[in-house]
């Protein structure tokens, strides 16, 4: 469970394509909350607005009010670009940001790409 002398945390914010998903870890990785944009009743690529988003991370913050935590660690995963909104919305609010990371995958060029046919 959660104990009461740690008041870091971790949030880790991941962007999928259709989705978007948060949880909160303590520092051992323990999950203490998460939540996913479909918890809004929202379907599809309406999951992704900014609405959305926004809406989710009031309830974020609402639940580390309750559990009275003021450092927390970002980690952001995936490509989109509601990341600065992120940011954004963070350095706003009384939360002091201890650090971020941005663990998105690069792509190296891929696969080879086919031959033109020739008729």
């Amino acid at each position: 469970m959660y104990k009461k002398n740690k008041k870091i945390i971790k949030l880790n914010i991941l962007f999928t394509f259709n989705n978007v998903l948060c949880t909160l870890t303590n520092i051992e990785g323990d999950t203490l909350f998460w939540i996913s944009a479909g918890v809004k009743k929202s379907r599809g690529t309406k999951k992704i607005t900014l609405v959305v988003i926004t809406s989710m991370l009031k309830l974020i913050l609402e639940h580390l009010i309750k559990l009275k935590i003021t450092y927390i660690h970002l980690n952001l995963n995936g490509f989109d670009k509601n990341k600065k909104i992120v940011l954004k919305y963070f350095k706003q609010s009384f939360l002091n940001i201890l650090s971020i990371t941005n663990n998105s995958k690069l792509s190296h060029n891929g696969c080879k790409s086919l031959k033109k046919r020739s008729i």
